[in-house]
């Protein structure tokens, strides 16, 4: 992912993942989100949404680097207590 995460990007991130949630794969998706400079409230709903849905079909998303934009607005709206960010992906 790159550029912004808003009311035009986010629908497609959430297609995308929800694909990915759908199918029999490893339990962790992990996005990297370095290169998002930008996200708006469009963005932290398709992450919330997206992390519901991930952890009711048993799976877990993780972001990884996100940007430190990215990084301070989900600090800001307590969403770094519940969506797990990472430097790289855990073991």
């Amino acid at each position: 992912m790159r550029g912004e995460l808003d009311l035009f990007t986010a629908p497609a991130l959430a297609d995308r993942v929800e694909a990915l949630i759908r199918q029999p794969s490893s339990p962790r998706i992990a996005l990297q989100v370095s290169r998002v400079g930008f996200c708006d409230s469009a963005g932290i709903n398709a992450f919330v949404r997206l992390w519901k849905r991930a952890g009711a079909a048993g799976r877990e998303l993780v972001l990884l680097r996100p940007h430190p934009r990215v990084a301070q607005v989900l600090a800001m709206t307590a969403l770094d207590h519940y969506l797990p960010m990472h430097d790289t992906l855990p073991a």
